[in-house]
């Protein structure tokens, strides 16, 4: 059984602290605790706990996965990989192929060992319905997860062979020994597609739509595992992968249309209707538009600490692009290029809402206490406190911008070493807003902007108009505008979603799957200087090539995995 002794470790670590460390590395130690396994009940069902630990809290890789766009910088050097510098040895993902297996095996484990040998919750009769419920949910989330890290694996590796072929991963439903991993072929994209959605629906089958009341075993109390809702979630996401240019390459209408039902009904299954969508909140473990966020634990600052700018101690690690910035539309929805609010000699006012919740910017009156109620204004500027050589000499911003998405306020004491923040840390894998952006570009691209299809209860346009509104976009002339044809709407679509998911690591994918990896733009920064009375000349500069080939659509097999297995194909162009 391959490498069962390393599957096992979650269980055993629950078991460390009474068989002790030098009996754990004995390896008769090791198989004496799958016996261990089979007769834990409750702690055996830690082979699933264990795989969430691998989703929940990737904020940092997400942010690393920007630095590839033009959305932003690392503020300490150059992205070699933002310049198109990759190989099957040196690539933004070379570790998720073999992570992805790892987890699925401890899947099949969990089905073999626990789930099909029956092995209870909490042994007795007075608790067999306890144990029904949970040994029932355990399995959905099993399905749930092996999807997960298939889909994963279709996001990261999927793409055409040297025939043309659009292939995905290979499909494994079982424990394999070593040489029959060792000789796997690629499944079809399709095939994957297929395989992904028939292991969501069993999910579906067996775990509750949503956490909600005060049941111990699926009530809000176990928000954060894998629910219905987000498996019908997940189907919509990777329908909108199959049929985006990349992976559709004759432009099927009939996958645009797949991946519009399928937002349809998993919109439906959460409301029955669009609703308004919540304030951006990270610290809210209760945000119903969290479809799925994953739980990790309080009294942490290392976000605050790495990005914050330098006045409030933080390190000022990411940097957002000007691209970004010029992203953000006006207070009244239009782009900076057609508004007639915009004032390039004042270029911060009159924006977007969202530009003033994402990002911190010269001026920028952030908050210095636990209430929010205490501002200093960023100084940016050349010679400020909050560039390079001011406040802190060797911190500083590489494009004239600071990351404030998904920041706490300044609830902890900087000038203790060991502070803390008590606040929630929210990390969210599926969210609302989202699965209205997957809808509004399928519906687009299989039935137009403007259309309530037959059977659907909005059309494109409703859907996206709900993201707007909540950046404060009420009268949307502009939309109304766009909406008279799918070039135009596509077009605001992605920049929607451009800003909506920013640093979120899904705008690389977007550019990849859009087959628009290759008009990636250099990014911009602004240098900013006061002058004499105090107002500020704004100058633009470029920070970072971005250098992508077509073939940067797709990304590398990796090299360890093709040198183990002659039979997997490495996609197109590597």
């Amino acid at each position: 059984m391959m490498k069962f002794n390393y599957i096992i470790f979650p269980v055993i670590a629950l078991l460390f602290v009474t068989v002790g460390c030098s009996d754990f590395l004995e390896d008769d130690q090791q198989y004496t605790e799958e016996e261990v396994v089979l007769t834990s009940g409750q702690r055996s069902r830690g082979l699933i706990d264990d795989l969430y630990s691998f989703y929940d809290y990737e904020y940092f890789t997400d942010f690393s996965r920007e630095y590839l766009t033009d959305n932003a910088v690392l503020n300490s050097n150059e992205s070699a990989l933002g310049s198109g510098y990759w190989g099957p040895t040196s690539n933004p993902y070379s570790d998720t192929w073999e992570q992805s297996y790892d987890n699925m095996r401890q899947i099949f484990q969990y089905i073999d060992l626990v789930h099909n040998k029956g092995l209870y919750y909490i042994n007795g009769e007075a608790f067999e319905d306890i144990s029904e419920t949970v040994i029932r949910r355990y399995y959905g989330e099993a399905f749930f997860l092996k999807a997960w890290a298939e889909w994963e694996l279709l996001k990261v590796y999927g793409g055409p062979d040297n025939e043309g072929n659009m292939l995905g991963f290979p499909i494994v439903n079982e424990i394999l020994e070593d040489e029959e991993y060792a000789s796997l072929s690629r499944d079809s994209y399709d095939d994957c597609v297929a395989q992904i959605m028939a292991d969501l629906d069993v999910a579906i089958d067996s775990l509750p739509l949503t956490y909600s009341g005060s049941d111990a075993y699926i009530g809000n109390v176990q928000i954060g595992r894998a629910s219905g809702l987000a498996a019908y979630a997940l189907k919509a996401k990777v329908a909108l992968y199959a049929a985006s240019p990349a992976f559709n390459p004759t432009n099927d209408l009939s996958k645009w249309e797949e991946a519009a039902a399928l937002a349809h009904e998993a919109i439906m299954q959460n409301s029955g209707s669009l609703k308004s969508l919540q304030d951006y909140d990270y610290t809210s473990t209760t945000n119903v538009d969290h479809i799925w966020r994953l739980r990790d634990a309080n009294l942490k600052k290392d976000l605050e600490e790495r990005l914050y700018p330098p006045t409030l101690y933080g390190q000022g690690e990411v940097n957002p692009s000007q691209n970004l910035v010029d992203a953000f539309p006006d207070s009244k929805g239009y782009p900076i290029s057609m508004s007639v609010e915009y004032d390039p000699a004042n270029p911060y006012a009159s924006r977007d809402d969202r530009f003033y919740k994402f990002i911190f910017y010269n001026t920028d009156r952030s908050f210095t206490s636990e209430t929010g109620s205490d501002y200093d204004s960023l100084q940016i500027y050349e010679g400020g406190l909050d560039n390079y050589g001011g406040f802190m000499r060797t911190e500083g911003t590489r494009t004239g911008y600071y990351l404030k998405r998904f920041l706490n306020k300044l609830n902890f004491d900087p000038s203790v070493d060991n502070a803390t923040t008590s606040a929630a840390r929210v990390y969210v894998q599926l969210g609302l807003t989202e699965l209205y952006l997957n809808y509004a570009e399928a519906a687009n691209e299989a039935f137009g902007p403007d259309i309530i299809p037959a059977g659907y209860n909005f059309s494109a346009k409703d859907a996206l108009a709900q993201v707007r509104k909540r950046a404060g976009i009420t009268s949307d002339e502009y939309l109304d505008l766009v909406a008279a044809n799918s070039a135009d709407f596509r077009t605001l679509l992605k920049n929607e979603r451009r800003i909506e998911m920013c640093f979120s690591g899904e705008r690389f994918h977007d550019l990849r799957r859009w087959n628009d990896i290759v008009a990636t733009e250099d990014v911009r920064g602004m240098k900013i200087t006061k002058n004499a009375d105090g107002t500020f000349s704004y100058q633009e500069v470029e920070v970072e090539n971005r250098t992508y080939e077509a073939k940067n659509s797709y990304l590398p097999l990796p090299y360890a995995e093709l040198i183990l297995n002659s039979n997997l194909k490495q996609n197109q162009g590597w």
